[in-house]
Protein backbone atom coordinates (compact mmCIF):
# COMPACT_ATOMS: atom_id res chain seq x y z
CA UNK A 1 0.00 0.00 0.00
CA UNK A 2 2.58 2.50 0.71
CA UNK A 3 4.32 2.12 -2.70
CA UNK A 4 1.37 3.12 -4.24
CA UNK A 5 1.20 6.06 -2.59
CA UNK A 6 4.41 6.59 -3.68
CA UNK A 7 3.69 6.09 -7.31
CA UNK A 8 1.12 9.17 -7.22
CA UNK A 9 2.26 11.54 -9.14
CA UNK A 10 0.81 15.41 -9.61
CA UNK A 11 -0.58 17.32 -12.59
CA UNK A 12 -0.64 21.04 -13.05
CA UNK A 13 -3.93 22.36 -14.00
CA UNK A 14 -4.37 23.85 -17.13
CA UNK A 15 -5.93 27.20 -17.42
CA UNK A 16 -9.45 27.30 -18.48
CA UNK A 17 -10.03 28.70 -21.94
CA UNK A 18 -12.37 31.41 -20.59
CA UNK A 19 -9.70 32.78 -18.15
CA UNK A 20 -7.46 33.33 -21.53
CA UNK A 21 -10.32 34.87 -23.47
CA UNK A 22 -11.06 37.78 -20.71
CA UNK A 23 -7.54 38.43 -19.87
CA UNK A 24 -6.93 39.21 -23.17
CA UNK A 25 -10.12 41.64 -23.75
CA UNK A 26 -9.12 43.16 -20.54
CA UNK A 27 -5.61 43.86 -21.99
CA UNK A 28 -7.16 44.97 -25.33
CA UNK A 29 -9.32 47.48 -23.29
CA UNK A 30 -6.88 48.78 -21.00
CA UNK A 31 -4.95 49.39 -24.26
CA UNK A 32 -7.63 51.18 -26.27
CA UNK A 33 -8.81 53.27 -23.02
CA UNK A 34 -4.86 54.08 -22.50
CA UNK A 35 -4.67 55.28 -26.30
CA UNK A 36 -7.91 57.34 -25.81
CA UNK A 37 -7.22 58.84 -23.23
CA UNK A 38 -3.58 59.51 -24.44
CA UNK A 39 -4.54 60.92 -27.54
CA UNK A 40 -5.68 64.62 -28.62
CA UNK A 41 -9.34 65.43 -29.01
CA UNK A 42 -11.01 66.11 -31.67
CA UNK A 43 -13.55 68.93 -32.32
CA UNK A 44 -16.40 68.27 -34.21
CA UNK A 45 -18.90 70.91 -35.79
CA UNK A 46 -22.53 69.69 -36.74
CA UNK A 47 -23.63 71.16 -40.21
CA UNK A 48 -26.74 73.57 -40.22
CA UNK A 49 -28.16 75.43 -43.11
CA UNK A 50 -27.99 78.92 -42.76
CA UNK A 51 -26.70 82.62 -43.86
CA UNK A 52 -23.43 84.80 -42.78
CA UNK A 53 -25.26 87.58 -41.20
CA UNK A 54 -28.36 87.69 -39.05
CA UNK A 55 -30.03 90.60 -41.14
CA UNK A 56 -30.73 93.20 -38.20
CA UNK A 57 -33.66 95.60 -38.63
CA UNK A 58 -33.73 99.68 -38.07
CA UNK A 59 -36.35 101.90 -37.11
CA UNK A 60 -35.79 104.67 -39.62
CA UNK A 61 -36.52 108.40 -40.00
CA UNK A 62 -38.32 109.64 -43.39
CA UNK A 63 -37.51 112.35 -45.07
CA UNK A 64 -38.90 114.24 -48.22
CA UNK A 65 -39.51 117.58 -49.61
CA UNK A 66 -42.72 118.47 -47.64
CA UNK A 67 -44.68 122.18 -47.95
CA UNK A 68 -47.09 122.56 -44.99
CA UNK A 69 -50.40 125.28 -46.05
CA UNK A 70 -52.18 127.22 -43.66
CA UNK A 71 -56.16 127.97 -43.66
CA UNK A 72 -55.90 131.71 -44.62
CA UNK A 73 -60.31 131.04 -43.20
CA UNK A 74 -62.14 130.22 -40.13
CA UNK A 75 -65.03 128.23 -40.18
CA UNK A 76 -66.74 124.20 -41.20
CA UNK A 77 -63.61 122.20 -43.28
CA UNK A 78 -64.25 120.21 -46.06
CA UNK A 79 -61.73 118.19 -47.80
CA UNK A 80 -62.30 117.13 -51.65
CA UNK A 81 -59.09 115.12 -52.44
CA UNK A 82 -57.73 111.84 -50.75
CA UNK A 83 -54.82 111.31 -48.41
CA UNK A 84 -51.89 109.92 -50.32
CA UNK A 85 -53.43 111.24 -53.84
CA UNK A 86 -51.22 113.30 -56.39
CA UNK A 87 -53.07 116.84 -56.60
CA UNK A 88 -52.04 119.03 -60.09
CA UNK A 89 -52.31 123.01 -59.63
CA UNK A 90 -56.33 124.30 -59.71
CA UNK A 91 -57.22 121.29 -58.25
CA UNK A 92 -59.79 122.07 -55.39
CA UNK A 93 -58.21 120.63 -51.91
CA UNK A 94 -61.01 121.65 -49.82
CA UNK A 95 -63.53 124.50 -48.66
CA UNK A 96 -64.57 125.99 -45.37
CA UNK A 97 -67.87 127.19 -44.58
CA UNK A 98 -67.41 130.17 -42.89
CA UNK A 99 -70.92 130.00 -41.76
CA UNK A 100 -72.38 126.64 -41.22
CA UNK A 101 -74.86 127.41 -43.54
CA UNK A 102 -73.69 124.26 -45.52
CA UNK A 103 -73.23 121.66 -42.44
CA UNK A 104 -76.98 122.85 -41.69
CA UNK A 105 -78.35 122.26 -45.34
CA UNK A 106 -76.01 118.93 -45.40
CA UNK A 107 -77.97 117.79 -42.32
CA UNK A 108 -81.58 117.97 -43.78
CA UNK A 109 -80.75 115.74 -47.00
CA UNK A 110 -81.89 112.20 -46.74
CA UNK A 111 -80.02 110.07 -44.50
CA UNK A 112 -79.41 107.45 -47.21
CA UNK A 113 -77.22 109.95 -49.11
CA UNK A 114 -74.67 110.28 -45.65
CA UNK A 115 -74.27 106.79 -45.06
CA UNK A 116 -71.21 105.25 -46.32
CA UNK A 117 -70.30 104.19 -49.71
CA UNK A 118 -68.97 100.89 -50.89
CA UNK A 119 -65.27 102.11 -50.96
CA UNK A 120 -65.17 103.56 -47.95
CA UNK A 121 -66.38 100.55 -45.59
CA UNK A 122 -63.90 98.84 -48.08
CA UNK A 123 -60.80 101.16 -46.65
CA UNK A 124 -62.23 101.36 -42.70
CA UNK A 125 -62.10 96.99 -43.02
CA UNK A 126 -58.67 97.10 -44.46
CA UNK A 127 -57.22 99.82 -41.94
CA UNK A 128 -58.51 97.55 -38.93
CA UNK A 129 -57.26 94.64 -40.51
CA UNK A 130 -53.85 96.21 -40.50
CA UNK A 131 -54.27 97.30 -37.36
CA UNK A 132 -54.99 93.77 -36.06
CA UNK A 133 -51.88 91.87 -37.91
CA UNK A 134 -49.01 95.06 -36.73
CA UNK A 135 -50.59 95.98 -33.73
CA UNK A 136 -48.48 95.20 -30.82
CA UNK A 137 -48.43 96.16 -26.77
CA UNK A 138 -45.85 97.96 -26.53
CA UNK A 139 -47.28 100.43 -29.11
CA UNK A 140 -50.76 101.50 -27.49
CA UNK A 141 -50.58 104.59 -29.30
CA UNK A 142 -51.18 103.25 -32.61
CA UNK A 143 -55.09 102.65 -31.13
CA UNK A 144 -55.37 106.59 -31.73
CA UNK A 145 -53.85 106.91 -35.13
CA UNK A 146 -56.43 104.20 -35.57
CA UNK A 147 -59.21 106.39 -34.49
CA UNK A 148 -57.43 109.37 -36.48
CA UNK A 149 -57.63 107.27 -40.04
CA UNK A 150 -61.00 105.79 -39.32
CA UNK A 151 -62.85 108.82 -38.66
CA UNK A 152 -60.94 110.71 -41.84
CA UNK A 153 -62.64 108.27 -43.89
CA UNK A 154 -66.18 109.13 -42.33
CA UNK A 155 -65.50 112.90 -42.85
CA UNK A 156 -64.36 111.95 -46.44
CA UNK A 157 -67.39 110.29 -47.03
CA UNK A 158 -69.27 113.22 -45.74
CA UNK A 159 -67.00 115.68 -48.23
CA UNK A 160 -68.06 113.10 -51.06
CA UNK A 161 -71.82 113.83 -50.62
CA UNK A 162 -71.22 117.42 -50.75
CA UNK A 163 -69.62 117.34 -53.78
CA UNK A 164 -72.60 114.93 -54.84
CA UNK A 165 -74.92 117.47 -53.56
CA UNK A 166 -73.22 120.55 -54.68
CA UNK A 167 -76.18 121.73 -57.09
CA UNK A 168 -78.79 120.94 -54.34
CA UNK A 169 -76.78 122.81 -52.09
CA UNK A 170 -76.64 126.33 -54.52
CA UNK A 171 -80.13 125.85 -55.49
CA UNK A 172 -81.31 125.88 -51.42
CA UNK A 173 -79.29 128.68 -50.93
CA UNK A 174 -79.06 130.99 -54.13
CA UNK A 175 -75.85 131.56 -53.46
CA UNK A 176 -72.60 130.01 -55.38
CA UNK A 177 -70.64 131.95 -53.05
CA UNK A 178 -71.81 130.50 -49.66
CA UNK A 179 -67.99 129.06 -48.57
CA UNK A 180 -64.33 129.82 -49.63
CA UNK A 181 -62.91 127.48 -51.97
CA UNK A 182 -59.46 126.78 -51.98
CA UNK A 183 -57.27 125.29 -55.25
CA UNK A 184 -53.57 124.02 -55.16
CA UNK A 185 -50.86 126.08 -56.80
CA UNK A 186 -48.40 123.10 -56.21
CA UNK A 187 -48.79 120.03 -57.54
CA UNK A 188 -47.92 116.90 -55.37
CA UNK A 189 -48.93 114.53 -53.33
CA UNK A 190 -51.49 115.66 -50.73
CA UNK A 191 -51.10 114.50 -47.18
CA UNK A 192 -53.39 115.53 -44.32
CA UNK A 193 -51.22 114.85 -40.86
CA UNK A 194 -48.21 116.83 -39.92
CA UNK A 195 -45.63 115.85 -37.45
CA UNK A 196 -43.13 118.91 -37.15
CA UNK A 197 -40.51 117.03 -39.36
CA UNK A 198 -41.96 118.40 -42.37
CA UNK A 199 -38.74 121.06 -42.70
CA UNK A 200 -36.20 118.95 -40.76
CA UNK A 201 -33.11 118.26 -42.56
CA UNK A 202 -30.14 115.71 -41.53
CA UNK A 203 -27.57 118.33 -39.94
CA UNK A 204 -30.68 118.11 -37.21
CA UNK A 205 -30.47 114.60 -36.99
CA UNK A 206 -29.56 112.61 -33.11
CA UNK A 207 -30.67 109.84 -31.06
CA UNK A 208 -33.46 111.41 -29.83
CA UNK A 209 -34.67 112.14 -33.36
CA UNK A 210 -35.89 108.27 -33.42
CA UNK A 211 -38.20 108.27 -30.47
CA UNK A 212 -41.23 108.84 -32.37
CA UNK A 213 -43.09 109.52 -29.37
CA UNK A 214 -40.94 112.85 -28.90
CA UNK A 215 -43.62 114.51 -32.07
CA UNK A 216 -46.68 112.82 -31.88
CA UNK A 217 -49.02 112.98 -35.18
CA UNK A 218 -51.34 115.11 -35.91
CA UNK A 219 -54.41 114.39 -38.15
CA UNK A 220 -55.76 117.35 -39.08
CA UNK A 221 -58.29 115.58 -41.38
CA UNK A 222 -59.92 114.48 -37.75
CA UNK A 223 -60.87 118.09 -37.21
CA UNK A 224 -64.42 119.99 -38.62
CA UNK A 225 -63.27 123.13 -37.65
CA UNK A 226 -60.29 124.81 -38.72
CA UNK A 227 -58.80 128.29 -37.64
CA UNK A 228 -57.47 130.88 -39.68
CA UNK A 229 -53.12 131.17 -40.10
CA UNK A 230 -53.47 126.91 -38.38
CA UNK A 231 -51.98 124.56 -40.69
CA UNK A 232 -54.57 122.68 -43.36
CA UNK A 233 -52.85 120.43 -45.22
CA UNK A 234 -48.97 119.36 -46.82
CA UNK A 235 -47.85 118.56 -50.35
CA UNK A 236 -45.17 116.23 -51.03
CA UNK A 237 -43.56 117.80 -54.08
CA UNK A 238 -40.76 115.39 -55.29
CA UNK A 239 -40.69 111.07 -55.81
CA UNK A 240 -37.35 111.37 -54.25
CA UNK A 241 -36.97 110.73 -50.07
CA UNK A 242 -34.64 109.60 -47.50
CA UNK A 243 -34.64 106.90 -44.72
CA UNK A 244 -32.03 107.83 -42.35
CA UNK A 245 -30.97 104.86 -39.49
CA UNK A 246 -28.84 105.26 -36.92
CA UNK A 247 -25.76 103.08 -36.76
CA UNK A 248 -22.57 102.03 -34.70
CA UNK A 249 -19.00 101.15 -35.53
CA UNK A 250 -20.29 97.10 -35.24
CA UNK A 251 -23.42 97.44 -37.20
CA UNK A 252 -20.94 98.89 -40.21
CA UNK A 253 -18.39 96.42 -39.63
CA UNK A 254 -20.64 93.33 -39.99
CA UNK A 255 -22.41 94.47 -43.32
CA UNK A 256 -19.17 95.65 -44.40
CA UNK A 257 -20.76 99.49 -44.76
CA UNK A 258 -17.74 101.21 -45.43
CA UNK A 259 -17.43 102.32 -49.59
CA UNK A 260 -20.43 100.55 -50.08
CA UNK A 261 -22.92 102.89 -52.56
CA UNK A 262 -25.63 100.34 -52.60
CA UNK A 263 -27.70 97.82 -50.17
CA UNK A 264 -30.40 96.00 -50.32
CA UNK A 265 -33.51 96.78 -47.71
CA UNK A 266 -36.76 95.47 -46.91
CA UNK A 267 -39.59 97.25 -45.85
CA UNK A 268 -40.88 95.56 -42.55
CA UNK A 269 -44.51 96.80 -42.68
CA UNK A 270 -45.66 95.10 -45.86
CA UNK A 271 -42.53 92.89 -47.16
CA UNK A 272 -41.50 95.42 -49.58
CA UNK A 273 -37.95 94.33 -50.90
CA UNK A 274 -35.69 96.88 -53.04
CA UNK A 275 -32.42 98.59 -53.71
CA UNK A 276 -31.28 102.06 -52.34
CA UNK A 277 -28.46 104.25 -52.66
CA UNK A 278 -26.46 104.39 -49.35
CA UNK A 279 -23.91 106.68 -47.45
CA UNK A 280 -22.44 107.39 -44.27
CA UNK A 281 -23.47 110.61 -42.69
CA UNK A 282 -22.01 111.69 -39.24
CA UNK A 283 -23.94 114.70 -37.53
CA UNK A 284 -23.75 115.14 -33.71
CA UNK A 285 -21.82 112.87 -32.78
CA UNK A 286 -23.36 110.04 -34.17
CA UNK A 287 -23.27 107.87 -37.57
CA UNK A 288 -26.06 107.19 -39.69
CA UNK A 289 -27.12 105.19 -42.43
CA UNK A 290 -28.35 107.69 -45.80
CA UNK A 291 -30.84 105.15 -47.87
CA UNK A 292 -31.78 107.24 -51.03
CA UNK A 293 -35.11 106.10 -52.90
CA UNK A 294 -37.00 106.92 -55.61
CA UNK A 295 -39.35 104.49 -55.61
CA UNK A 296 -42.45 103.80 -53.04
CA UNK A 297 -42.53 107.30 -51.95
CA UNK A 298 -46.65 107.44 -52.20
CA UNK A 299 -47.07 103.95 -50.83
CA UNK A 300 -45.39 105.28 -47.32
CA UNK A 301 -45.69 108.62 -47.85
CA UNK A 302 -47.83 108.85 -44.13
CA UNK A 303 -45.03 107.43 -42.34
CA UNK A 304 -42.92 109.12 -40.92
CA UNK A 305 -40.81 106.06 -38.93
CA UNK A 306 -40.46 102.90 -40.79
CA UNK A 307 -39.05 99.58 -39.89
CA UNK A 308 -35.96 98.77 -41.90
CA UNK A 309 -34.76 95.57 -42.55
CA UNK A 310 -30.80 95.38 -44.14
CA UNK A 311 -30.15 92.45 -46.28
CA UNK A 312 -26.90 91.59 -45.79
CA UNK A 313 -26.67 88.46 -48.26
CA UNK A 314 -29.31 86.38 -50.32
CA UNK A 315 -26.82 83.24 -50.00
CA UNK A 316 -28.52 80.62 -47.92
CA UNK A 317 -27.09 77.04 -47.81
CA UNK A 318 -24.99 75.04 -45.94
CA UNK A 319 -22.74 77.26 -43.04
CA UNK A 320 -19.64 75.52 -42.06
CA UNK A 321 -16.27 77.07 -40.44
CA UNK A 322 -13.83 78.09 -42.85
CA UNK A 323 -10.64 76.07 -40.46
CA UNK A 324 -12.89 73.08 -41.83
CA UNK A 325 -12.42 73.19 -45.29
CA UNK A 326 -8.91 71.72 -46.68
CA UNK A 327 -7.59 71.08 -49.94
CA UNK A 328 -6.97 67.50 -51.63
CA UNK A 329 -5.38 66.65 -54.80
CA UNK A 330 -7.44 63.90 -57.26
CA UNK A 331 -6.38 62.61 -60.20
CA UNK A 332 -7.84 64.84 -63.76
CA UNK A 333 -8.90 62.41 -66.49
CA UNK A 334 -10.63 63.47 -69.76
CA UNK A 335 -14.29 63.17 -69.60
CA UNK A 336 -13.90 61.07 -73.02
CA UNK A 337 -12.63 58.24 -71.47
CA UNK A 338 -15.53 58.01 -69.57
CA UNK A 339 -17.96 54.76 -69.47
CA UNK A 340 -20.30 52.58 -67.60
CA UNK A 341 -19.93 48.97 -66.95
CA UNK A 342 -21.02 46.61 -69.11
CA UNK A 343 -23.54 44.85 -66.18
CA UNK A 344 -24.31 48.04 -64.58
CA UNK A 345 -24.60 51.66 -64.60
CA UNK A 346 -21.94 52.52 -63.02
CA UNK A 347 -19.12 55.35 -64.02
CA UNK A 348 -16.00 54.24 -64.35
CA UNK A 349 -12.65 53.70 -67.13
CA UNK A 350 -11.19 50.69 -69.17
CA UNK A 351 -8.00 50.26 -67.79
CA UNK A 352 -4.88 48.40 -69.46
CA UNK A 353 -2.54 46.03 -67.93
CA UNK A 354 -0.90 42.90 -68.19
CA UNK A 355 -1.78 39.65 -66.97
CA UNK A 356 0.04 37.25 -65.28
CA UNK A 357 0.76 36.01 -68.70
CA UNK A 358 2.12 38.71 -69.80
CA UNK A 359 -0.59 39.21 -72.32
CA UNK A 360 -2.44 43.13 -72.31
CA UNK A 361 -6.07 43.10 -71.04
CA UNK A 362 -8.46 45.53 -70.46
CA UNK A 363 -10.33 45.74 -67.44
CA UNK A 364 -13.30 48.37 -66.24
CA UNK A 365 -12.86 49.83 -63.25
CA UNK A 366 -15.84 51.33 -61.35
CA UNK A 367 -14.43 54.58 -59.45
CA UNK A 368 -16.02 57.17 -57.67
CA UNK A 369 -16.32 60.83 -60.05
CA UNK A 370 -16.48 63.31 -57.33
CA UNK A 371 -16.45 66.57 -59.55
CA UNK A 372 -17.02 67.29 -63.07
CA UNK A 373 -15.84 70.42 -65.45
CA UNK A 374 -17.08 70.28 -69.59
CA UNK A 375 -13.85 68.75 -70.19
CA UNK A 376 -12.22 66.32 -67.00
CA UNK A 377 -13.34 63.84 -64.53
CA UNK A 378 -11.73 64.42 -60.42
CA UNK A 379 -10.72 60.99 -59.19
CA UNK A 380 -9.96 59.76 -56.03
CA UNK A 381 -5.99 59.00 -55.74
CA UNK A 382 -6.26 55.66 -54.57
CA UNK A 383 -7.96 54.54 -57.01
CA UNK A 384 -4.82 54.83 -59.69
CA UNK A 385 -1.41 54.25 -59.79
CA UNK A 386 1.02 57.15 -61.44
CA UNK A 387 1.26 56.07 -64.89
CA UNK A 388 -1.71 53.43 -65.16
CA UNK A 389 -3.15 53.26 -68.68
CA UNK A 390 -6.71 53.82 -69.81
CA UNK A 391 -8.41 53.46 -72.80
CA UNK A 392 -11.21 55.27 -74.52
CA UNK A 393 -13.58 52.95 -75.64
CA UNK A 394 -13.74 52.00 -79.60
CA UNK A 395 -10.92 53.84 -79.71
CA UNK A 396 -6.91 53.33 -79.62
CA UNK A 397 -6.67 56.70 -77.97
CA UNK A 398 -5.05 56.37 -74.36
CA UNK A 399 -4.54 57.88 -71.06
CA UNK A 400 -1.69 58.23 -68.65
CA UNK A 401 -2.51 58.96 -64.88
CA UNK A 402 -0.82 61.31 -63.36
CA UNK A 403 -2.14 64.85 -63.82
CA UNK A 404 -4.07 66.45 -60.45
CA UNK A 405 -5.57 69.26 -59.24
CA UNK A 406 -7.14 70.08 -56.28
CA UNK A 407 -10.67 70.17 -54.96
CA UNK A 408 -12.25 72.48 -51.60
CA UNK A 409 -14.22 69.96 -48.83
CA UNK A 410 -13.98 69.08 -45.75
CA UNK A 411 -13.35 65.52 -43.43
CA UNK A 412 -16.62 64.07 -42.42
CA UNK A 413 -16.97 62.15 -39.49
CA UNK A 414 -20.34 60.45 -39.48
CA UNK A 415 -19.01 56.91 -39.84
CA UNK A 416 -16.12 57.35 -37.14
CA UNK A 417 -13.31 57.61 -39.32
CA UNK A 418 -12.40 60.75 -41.78
CA UNK A 419 -13.66 60.70 -45.59
CA UNK A 420 -13.08 63.71 -47.74
CA UNK A 421 -16.44 65.36 -48.92
CA UNK A 422 -16.03 67.75 -51.83
CA UNK A 423 -18.39 71.62 -50.85
CA UNK A 424 -19.10 74.24 -53.41
CA UNK A 425 -18.52 77.96 -51.66
CA UNK A 426 -21.24 80.29 -52.89
CA UNK A 427 -19.99 82.84 -49.94
CA UNK A 428 -17.35 83.45 -47.27
CA UNK A 429 -16.32 85.90 -44.78
CA UNK A 430 -13.20 85.37 -41.91
CA UNK A 431 -14.81 83.06 -40.17
CA UNK A 432 -18.02 80.89 -42.26
CA UNK A 433 -18.81 80.10 -45.58
CA UNK A 434 -22.03 79.02 -47.39
CA UNK A 435 -21.85 75.83 -49.34
CA UNK A 436 -24.45 74.59 -51.33
CA UNK A 437 -26.43 72.54 -50.68
CA UNK A 438 -27.47 68.70 -52.28
CA UNK A 439 -23.71 68.20 -54.13
CA UNK A 440 -22.76 65.04 -55.40
CA UNK A 441 -19.93 63.13 -52.78
CA UNK A 442 -20.81 66.72 -50.52
CA UNK A 443 -22.04 67.36 -46.90
CA UNK A 444 -25.73 67.23 -45.55
CA UNK A 445 -27.89 69.12 -42.52
CA UNK A 446 -26.34 67.20 -39.35
CA UNK A 447 -23.30 65.30 -40.90
CA UNK A 448 -20.61 66.09 -38.33
CA UNK A 449 -17.18 67.48 -39.74
CA UNK A 450 -14.35 68.46 -38.38
CA UNK A 451 -13.16 71.89 -36.77
CA UNK A 452 -9.69 71.92 -38.07
CA UNK A 453 -9.39 70.21 -41.07
CA UNK A 454 -5.76 71.20 -41.78
CA UNK A 455 -4.36 69.24 -38.59
CA UNK A 456 -6.20 65.97 -40.17
CA UNK A 457 -5.57 63.53 -42.32
CA UNK A 458 -8.14 61.14 -44.57
CA UNK A 459 -8.87 57.52 -43.19
CA UNK A 460 -8.34 58.42 -39.80
CA UNK A 461 -10.45 56.74 -37.07
CA UNK A 462 -11.74 59.45 -34.16
CA UNK A 463 -13.81 57.14 -31.76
Amino acid sequence: MANRRRDIVKFRKKPRAAVIIFTIILIYLIAFISMYISKSKVRTYEVYAGSLTSNSVYKGIALRTEKVFNSSFSGNINYYIREGVKAKVGDTIYTVDETGRVAEILSQLNNDKNSLSADNLKVIKSTLNSFKVDYSGDEFNKVYDLKADINSTVLQSINENIVNNLDSIISKTGSENLFQTIKSDTSGVVEYAIDGYEEFNEDKLSSSVFDKNNNPKNNLKTESLIVANNPVYKVITSEDWFVYIPLVQSDIDKYELTGKSVVKIRFVKDDITTNADFSIVEKNGGMYGKLSLSKYMIRYANERFLDIELIASNSTGLKIPVTSLVDKDFYTIPKEYLTTGGNSNSYGFLCEHLNSDGNLVTEFKEVNIYSTTDTLCYVNTADFSPGDNIVKIDSTMRHIIGTTAALKGVYCVNTGYTTFRKVEIIEQNKEYCIVKKGTLYGITVYDHIILDGYNMKENVIIY
